[in-house]
């Protein structure tokens, strides 16, 4: 089921929305959609890892989940390593 909702967007965000929408080769709604549904997708991929990690039998476990999902990427210089 569809349904409509009414978004008031300042202009700037609209003309962002728009410029964005036009490079993707998507109308504005199906650059919304996307852009939304990503964002609720990693959210809650997001929040599935963390559960995954605090059930954890171990330490060396939720790293070994950790080391499986995050790819590897170097440390930067600012990065702190606790």
């Amino acid at each position: 089921m569809k349904t409509s909702f009414t978004l008031r967007l300042p202009e700037e965000l609209r003309r962002k929305i728009k410029e964005e929408a036009k490079q993707s080769d998507m109308s504005i709604n199906q650059y919304i959609l996307y852009t939304l549904t990503k964002e609720i997708s990693y959210k809650e991929a997001e929040r599935a890892l963390k559960e995954r990690i605090k059930k954890a039998p171990s330490r060396e476990e939720a790293l070994r989940l950790l080391d499986a999902i995050v790819p590897d990427v170097p440390t930067l210089p600012e990065d702190k390593i606790l």
